[in-house]
């Protein structure tokens, strides 16, 4: 502000002038400007009410900012009572604090009466996560000696303070706090914790200042027993509200449990089958059910929901409905970690829940229930259910396996000792619905590694009963005899692709013509089984064929034949296959895939999962056993025709 002084009485001027800085609260500089500016013989009476002036404005500014402090505790206080989470409370505390006495920094530790320590629990303008993060023993530091003495303390040069245990030094100076003051949060004499206020520069803390910071640890330790207090008593009514749904459900659990008990009982008593099953859960919890056999393929389906309608029309569930998740959650698992499984819906799709049908660790499918809602009861009654369908599903087992072991051992009468009691096994062929006076088309059926032979099986007797034939087990094949004369390669196409559907892996088949008698049965076998080694050898899986569509390798039927092979062979790779035999080594193996890969390195590196140098090193081995040229023109040929007929000749 500045001050003109008009010519007029100079003494009445500067009074008045005096008065008006005091009025509008003007800074002590004004002040100084006016005793500068006035006459000279006006200083000497004129100082000492300049200097009483600034007295009375200090203590205006004090009252001033007291009342300033004053109402921001109050608010604070009130702020602080209407908060009933712990973790709003606390970052309360630590800003307003920070923001009433101005300082760069507030903090808040709270004593852990289980680890006898004091540790930082919530922060205002702390940088680093090491400051955040810090533990004080009781009495260490000026945290721990507030904590364990309950008495504040402060410091205007915390590293030069003899009064307290330097134990966090490291922390503080990585913060950048200078000047600290702490007070302790007390509820009656019990200290629960320290609340402090800090400077990342030198500067003493006045002693309102800290009666300030007391009075908001008063309030504040008041707000966190509130808190605190509100909590448990929330938590408790949150225990009998769950308590008392819990004892609901538990009643409509058991009743529903008991309705579902007395109808899965009744269609277990009276024969039923996999839809009474369905139409009985769909009645009781409503929504649809879905009974899927261990390849997730749909056995029965009710109820209204899209996807129990399309699921009929198709056999399987809609990919991505959340049926299917489920279902592929809870089945498509070790067996140790089945379990039920829930999938919720969003938007207008429905929820689904699935849960696998056991017999001990084995799945014989899953149950699924798709509605808009599901609770635990449901899933309860749903396992329930799962227990009695797998008790349905071991009886049906149990029948077929007595049929299957009957087509067994048909089979191993027919094609291992036909002459034994020939005329017995024609009656016994008989009621088994095969005339050996009729030409038959004989299969064999193979999934690679031997894995699926039941599946295999089963779904080779459903594609036998469609042309009145017979299918089972015999010496690690499935064997197919069809009456009639078909065409066998396309017969064997069609069962291949048949079983490789049902299977979900493939299904190789070989097959051949059979006439009349048992012992072109047996024949007709061997070259079945023979055909079906082939194309395994081959790399063939899943495809079906019939001997004379082998091309070359048909030569491998005719004994003669075989041995002229195995010459070639010998010429072509032999020392390659010496040296396997003597180091266990993977050279024929290699040349195979380097074959594969069109003879490229890179590529061939990948397939047999080697680093590309262990190749090199594999492939000049070759070039010394068998010389330079085996990877050209016709040599190169000659090798390869090798290896493949090698791999047909060595299959079982």
């Amino acid at each position: 502000m500045s001050i003109d002084l008009p010519p007029r009485s100079l003494g009445a001027d500067s009074a008045r002038r005096l008065l008006r800085l005091l009025r509008e609260g003007a800074a002590p500089e004004e002040y100084r400007a006016l005793l500068e500016r006035c006459p000279a013989e006006e200083v000497a009476w004129l100082r000492p009410l300049v200097e009483d002036a600034l007295h009375v404005r200090a203590q205006l500014e004090e009252r001033r900012r007291r009342e300033d402090e004053l109402a921001a505790l109050y608010e604070t206080a009130g702020d602080l009572s209407s908060l009933r989470e712990l973790e709003a409370v606390l970052p309360a505390i630590v800003r307003r604090s920070r923001g009433l006495l101005g300082t760069d920094v507030a903090y808040l530790m709270l004593n852990d009466t289980q680890r006898g320590d004091t540790y930082v629990r919530t922060t205002d303008g702390i940088r680093t996560d090491a400051f955040k993060r810090a533990r004080l023993a009781m009495g260490a530091g000026l945290g721990g000696l507030v904590a364990k003495t309950a008495v504040p303390y402060d410091t205007p040069d915390y590293f030069n303070d003899p009064r307290f245990e330097h134990t966090v030094d490291d922390v503080v100076r990585g913060e950048g706090l200078i000047a600290i003051q702490g007070v302790p949060l007390k509820l009656g004499e019990k200290v629960i914790g320290v609340l402090f206020a800090a400077n990342r520069s030198a500067r003493p803390f006045s002693d309102h200042e800290v009666a300030l910071l007391v009075s908001l640890a008063n309030h504040a330790a008041i707000a966190i027993e509130n808190a605190t207090l509100f909590q448990e008593v929330q938590r408790a009514v949150d225990d009998l509200t769950e308590a008392n749904a819990v004892i609901q459900a538990h009643s409509a659990s058991v009743e529903q449990a008991a309705s579902l008990h007395e109808r899965l009982t009744s269609i277990v008593l009276h024969g039923g089958d996999m839809a009474d099953v369905a139409q009985n859960l769909a009645e009781v919890l409503g929504g649809s059910i879905l009974v899927l056999d261990p390849a997730g393929r749909v056995s029965a389906a009710v109820g209204a929901d899209p996807v129990a309608e399309q699921a009929r029309q198709d056999g399987v569930l809609p990919p991505g409905s959340p049926a299917a998740r489920a279902v592929h959650e809870a089945c498509g698992l070790s067996a140790e970690s089945r379990r039920t499984r829930r999938i919720t819906g969003s938007g207008t799709h429905a929820s689904a829940c699935a849960t696998p049908i056991m017999a001990g660790t084995e799945a014989l499918g899953s149950l699924a229930l798709v509605r808009d809602r599901l609770d635990a009861c449901d899933i309860r009654s749903l396992e329930r259910a799962a227990q009695v369908t797998a008790l349905m599903l071991l009886s049906e087992r149990s029948v077929a396996e007595a049929e299957h072991r009957l087509r067994g051992e048909i089979l191993e009468d027919l094609l291992g000792a036909p002459h034994r009691d020939l005329e017995g096994l024609r009656r016994r062929a008989a009621l088994m619905g095969l005339d050996l006076g009729r030409p038959h088309t004989v299969l064999a059926a193979r999934c690679r590694g031997g894995g699926h032979r039941r599946v295999v099986a089963d779904a080779a007797t459903a594609f036998a009963g469609h042309a009145k034939g017979l299918a089972g087990e015999y010496r690690g094949d499935v064997i197919v005899l069809l009456p009639g004369e078909h065409d066998p390669a396309a017969t064997a196409r069609s069962l291949a692709d048949h079983l490789t559907a049902a299977v979900g892996a493939p299904v190789t088949v070989g097959g051949t013509s059979a006439d009349p008698g048992a012992d072109c049965l047996v024949e007709a076998h061997r070259d079945a089984v023979q055909c079906l080694g082939v194309l395994l050898a081959l790399d063939r899986d899943g495809e079906g064929a019939s001997p004379d569509e082998l091309g070359i390798y048909g030569l491998l039927f005719n004994q003669a034949g075989r041995e002229e092979l195995h010459r070639f062979v010998r010429r072509a790779i032999g020392p390659l296959l010496d040296y396997d035999e003597r180091r266990s080594g993977e050279l024929v193996r290699t040349l195979l895939a380097y074959f594969a890969c069109d003879g490229s390195l890179t590529r061939t590196a990948a397939e047999l999962f080697v680093h590309v140098n262990t190749l090199y090193q594999r492939i000049d081995r070759v070039t010394a056993l068998l010389g330079p040229q085996w990877r050209h023109g016709d040599h190169a040929l000659q090798v390869h025709l090798a290896l493949k007929v090698h791999s047909v000749l060595s299959s079982p």
